[in-house]
C-alpha cells in the first residue's frame, strides 16, 4: 500500500476531523520517514488539497494546505500552499482573510513563483471588499425610515468615572454647571469594577457589573436611562463609556472564557484576567451586551482601553486554532520572543520579536477590529444614530510598532474600521513618570501625538485628545494654586495649534477650574 493509501486508511483526510489532531498524528507518522519519503508524502498531500480546491471544497482545501505547512515546514511546496490558501479563501467569499493571506505571501516570498498571481489575487480581493462595503452602505441608505447616523462634530467632553454627589438632583446641577463651562458631551462610566468607588446616588445590587439592563452581565443598578434623560434635558449629549474584555461580571469563574498569557517568569502559559475574545460564547455574550446598551437613548459609546491584547496574550485554545487555520503554524512563545529579560523594575521585556510574532500581532489586531466592527454594526441596527469612539494609547500613534506589539492596536486599522472618534490618551503626567522626562519634553510629546493623529485621521474634530487633570503620582486633583493649571493651559495651547480637535477632560472633578480654560477652545465665544 502506498503512503497516500495508508493515510486514507487511517482516516487522516476525513472531513470533520480536528486539524490539531491530524497534525499530531501526521507529525508522529513522519518522524520515521526519510527526506525523499517526506517529499513524496508532502506532494501527495498537496495533490489531495488541489483536488479539494477544484471540487469546490474550499474550506477543506484550506485545512489540507495548512496541514502540509505544519507537517512539512521545510517543503518547497509551502509557498504554493500559502498562495492556494489565499485563492481558496477568495473563492469561498472570505475576502478579508484572502487579502491577509495574499499580503503575507507577497511579503514573505518576494521571489516566489506565484508572486504575480498573488498580486492579482490581492487586487481582486480588494476590489470585491470595496464592492461589498459599497453594497452595505447602499443598503443602509435604502432603509429610508431609519434615521441617519449622527454627524461627526467637534466635542468638548467631561469624562465621569466618579463624582462626589449623593443624589440625582445634585448630579443634574453638576451637569448644568458643565454646560455653562462650555462642555457639550458627558462621557459616563457605565461599568463598575470590584474595589472601585460606587456612585453614591445608586442602589447597588452587586459589587461589580454594569449600570444598564442586560442579560450579558451583572447589573449593579439600571440608571442609564435616567442619566440620559437628565443629560439631554440640560442640552448636552451622552456617551456611555464601557469595558469589553474586562466585562467578565458574573462569569469570572468560567476558565474557558478567560484569555491565556505567557508568563516569562515561570515560562508557562497561564490564565489571564480578561475575556477570551476568540471563544464563541464570549463573542455572543458581548454581541448582546452592545445591543442592550444601544437600546438606551444615548448618543455614543466609548470603547474602554481594554480592547487590546498584550504581547504575551492570547494563547488560548480557540485563538491558537483560529490562527493556525489561517497561517499554518501554532502560536508558541518560543517562536516569538528573542532574548526575554527581566528589568530592574521586575517587568519582563524582550530584545526583539521574530518575524512570526509580527504575523501573529497583525492577526490579533485584525481580529479585535473585526469584533469591534461587528459590535458597532449590531448596535447601529438597534440605534442607527449612535456614534463610537475608541480609546487609543499614545504609543499607538507615536510608534506604530510599539502599539502593535504591546497592545495589538494601530491607528490605521481603527480608521479603516470606521470609528467616529479616536480618543488619544495623551496623559502628559503619566508620560513624565513612565518615561522619566521633564515637563517640556512631555509637552512636546503631546504636540507630536496630536499632529500625527490629525494628519492620519484627516478631520481634526474626529481626533479626541484626552487631557488628564490629576497629579499622576499622588492621584490627587491638580492644584491650580501650585501652577498645574498653567500646565494644563500650556498643554491645551500646544495641542490646539495642531487643529481644532475634540477634547475630553479626564476624569472630570468639580474642583478643577475648567471655567478658566474655556476661552482656549471657544476662542472667547
Amino acid at each position: 500500500m502506498d503512503r497516500r493509501g495508508m493515510l486514507k486508511q487511517r482516516g487522516l483526510f476525513r472531513i470533520g476531523i480536528a486539524s490539531g489532531i491530524i497534525g499530531i498524528v501526521l507529525a508522529f507518522f513522519t518522524l520515521s520517514l526519510s527526506g525523499q519519503e517526506k517529499g513524496k508524502l508532502a506532494a501527495e498531500l498537496y495533490d489531495f488539497a488541489m483536488e479539494q480546491f477544484y471540487q469546490g471544497k474550499y474550506s477543506e482545501a484550506v485545512e489540507s494546505f495548512n496541514q502540509l505547512i505544519q507537517s512539512f515546514p521545510e517543503s518547497k511546496l509551502v509557498p504554493y500552499c500559502h498562495y492556494m490558501i489565499g485563492q481558496s479563501l477568495l473563492k469561498k467569499g472570505d475576502v478579508e482573510e484572502a487579502i491577509q493571506k495574499f499580503e503575507f505571501y507577497l511579503s514573505r516570498y518576494p521571489e516566489g513563483a506565484r508572486y504575480r498571481e498573488a498580486q492579482e489575487g490581492l487586487r481582486i480581493s480588494q476590489e470585491e471588499l470595496k464592492k461589498r462595503r459599497e453594497r452595505e452602505e447602499a443598503s443602509e441608505k435604502s432603509r429610508g425610515s431609519h434615521p441617519k447616523k449622527g454627524e461627526v462634530k467637534r466635542r468638548i467632553c467631561a469624562q465621569l468615572s466618579y463624582i462626589e454627589v449623593k443624589s440625582f438632583e445634585d448630579l443634574e446641577r453638576r451637569v448644568k454647571e458643565l454646560k455653562n463651562l462650555g462642555v457639550d458631551t458627558i462621557i459616563f462610566k457605565v461599568f463598575q469594577n470590584r474595589g472601585e468607588r460606587v456612585y453614591r446616588f445608586v442602589n447597588p445590587r452587586h459589587g461589580e457589573g454594569v449600570y444598564f439592563q442586560t442579560g450579558s452581565a451583572q447589573v449593579v443598578d439600571d440608571i442609564l436611562g435616567k442619566i440620559a434623560e437628565m443629560v439631554h434635558r440640560q442640552g448636552l449629549e451622552l456617551f456611555a463609556w464601557t469595558t469589553t474584555r474586562n466585562a467578565t461580571y458574573g462569569v469570572d469563574g468560567v476558565p474557558e472564557f478567560r484569555s491565556r498569557i505567557y508568563n516569562f517568569e515561570t515560562k508557562r502559559v497561564e490564565m489571564g484576567k480578561g475575556f477570551n475574545l476568540f471563544h464563541p460564547e464570549v463573542i455572543k455574550r458581548l454581541d448582546g451586551f452592545f445591543r442592550d446598551l444601544a437600546r438606551y437613548p444615548i448618543d455614543g459609546i466609548l470603547f474602554h482601553d481594554d480592547l487590546i491584547l498584550r504581547h504575551n496574550e492570547d494563547f488560548s485554545m480557540e485563538a491558537n486554532k483560529s490562527f493556525m487555520k489561517e497561517h499554518g503554524f501554532l502560536p508558541h512563545p518560543d517562536l516569538f520572543y528573542i532574548e526575554p529579560f527581566k528589568s530592574e523594575s521586575g517587568r519582563y521585556y524582550v530584545q526583539a520579536y521574530s518575524e512570526r510574532f509580527w504575523i501573529w500581532a497583525q492577526w490579533k489586531n485584525r481580529w479585535l477590529m473585526k469584533l469591534a466592527r461587528r459590535w458597532m454594526n449590531g448596535a447601529r441596527e438597534v440605534n442607527p444614530k449612535i456614534q463610537f469612539a475608541i480609546n487609543l494609547y499614545m504609543d499607538t500613534v507615536l510608534n506604530p510598532n510599539n502599539g502593535l506589539s504591546w497592545f495589538s492596536q494601530t491607528l490605521p486599522s481603527a480608521i479603516e474600521n470606521g470609528f467616529d472618534y479616536y480618543a488619544i490618551m495623551a496623559y502628559h503626567r503619566q508620560a513624565m513618570k513612565g518615561r522619566k522626562i521633564g515637563l517640556k519634553e512631555a509637552m512636546e510629546l503631546m504636540t507630536e501625538v496630536t499632529g500625527k493623529a490629525v494628519k492620519e485621521v484627516g478631520d481634526p474634530s474626529q481626533v479626541m485628545m484626552k487631557i488628564w487633570i490629576l497629579d499622576w503620582k499622588s492621584n490627587e486633583s491638580v492644584d491650580y494654586r501650585l501652577a498645574p493649571l498653567k500646565e494644563v493651559e500650556e498643554l491645551l495651547t500646544k495641542i490646539l495649534k495642531e487643529g481644532e480637535v475634540s477634547l475630553a477632560f479626564v476624569p472630570y472633578l468639580p474642583q478643577f477650574p475648567l471655567h478658566l480654560l474655556k476661552e482656549k477652545w471657544s476662542g472667547g465665544r
